[in-house]
């Protein structure tokens, strides 16, 4: 039984879905039954083995709206021999080559987000997406929220199985403390969506010190407009750190806050490395798996989109309380190694894609 993984991108390039994919490729069946199909970030066509997984990266022309256009990925499509293609979505290039080509074999979606700020392209997109669809064996949602709020996946709940992203307990050792100073702690890529500018707002109307660790289009903006908040020492931005610091941010953090204002943060993975560490998280009540993984007043706080406010009081409230980040913290980690780890995402991956077939 062969299986084959179809993304936008693939390793090297860092990206949630891209991490999730190798996740899978490496893990859900013996290597020599898994490839990977995607498009390069250049226009170089080559086939390499990442940690045993045949990788096809097709060469891109351009980059039209955060999608690679490459037409040998496209045409690829055509010679496509498969048991089972393994779609992750959103991803339109690979929707339109699938309706074109027209290849053999069962269609498992893993739908990771609704397309949210390309409405232009969802406009002529819609029509291909619900065709394709509708030929789909089986779609894996992120959480139950995606199936209840996006359009697309209400009319297939028969066939949609919620499997959560998840992590790997292992990964996230304890460490030893640091950083001698209290912080709040950010992770992310710094840009519309993430809610950046909302939360130095917010730093205004408090006395929590942050930790901003992250890059982005909106760091320059940041920079200006919260001047006195750096120069104060309650905010410190710092580029993206690599893994075994990172988890000492975690470790050490009073909690975790992630604003973020648009559905197009379907999970927060961020979350869970935080929920690992004991830590409370502050976000927001979005129509995706945001506060899926974080549930309000149990595992942290949950606020409105956008309420500079009521994102103010609530880190203002577990900064102050101790006892309230301990319990909020216990609640986190005993949720996160309950529901979200690698490796029942794997198992119960591999029970929709080996349909049929011995795992």
């Amino acid at each position: 039984m062969k299986i084959i993984e179809i993304n936008k991108l693939y390793y090297p390039w860092i990206g949630g879905v891209e991490t999730h994919v190798q996740t899978i490729a490496e893990n859900i069946s013996p290597l020599d039954r898994i490839e990977v199909i995607c498009c390069n970030d250049t226009s170089i066509t080559k086939t390499e083995s990442i940690n045993g997984v045949t990788v096809r990266k097709f060469g891109a022309l351009c980059q039209l709206f955060s999608l690679p256009l490459s037409p040998r990925f496209v045409l690829h499509f055509f010679k496509l021999n498969a048991d089972v293609l393994h779609l992750h979505l959103p991803n339109p290039l690979a929707v339109m080559a699938y309706w074109l080509a027209r290849p053999t074999g069962r269609v498992v979606v893993t739908w990771h987000s609704d397309i949210i700020k390309q409405r232009f392209i969802l406009f002529f997109y819609k029509p291909f997406l619900t065709w394709f669809l509708k030929r789909t064996s089986a779609i894996i949602a992120t959480s139950p929220n995606m199936v209840q709020h996006s359009p697309f996946l209400r009319n297939h709940a028969h066939k949609t199985h919620v499997i959560p992203l998840g992590i790997d307990p292992k990964r996230y050792p304890t460490k030893t403390t640091v950083h001698h100073q209290r912080y709040a702690l950010f992770v992310g890529r710094l840009i519309y969506y993430k809610g950046v500018i909302h939360l130095v707002e917010a730093l205004n109307k408090c006395n929590v010190r942050l930790i901003m660790i992250g890059e982005g289009t909106l760091q320059h903006p940041i920079e200006q407009t919260a001047g006195s908040l750096i120069e104060s020492g309650q905010l410190t931005i710092k580029p993206f750190q690599d893994k075994d610091a990172l988890n000492h941010y975690f470790n050490d953090c009073e909690f975790f806050v992630l604003p973020s204002t648009h559905a197009s943060e379907a999970f927060g993975i961020v979350q869970l490395e935080a929920m690992i560490y004991s830590k409370p998280v502050i976000s927001t009540q979005l129509p995706t798996g945001v506060p899926y993984v974080n549930q309000h007043n149990h595992t942290g706080i949950v606020v409105p989109p956008g309420d500079t406010n009521a994102l103010a009081s609530a880190m203002q409230l577990l900064w102050d309380s101790p006892t309230l980040r301990s319990t909020y913290g216990t609640n986190a980690s005993n949720r996160c190694r309950a529901l979200f780890t690698e490796e029942k995402m794997i198992q119960r991956t591999k029970e929709v894609l080996f349909v049929g077939d011995s795992i």
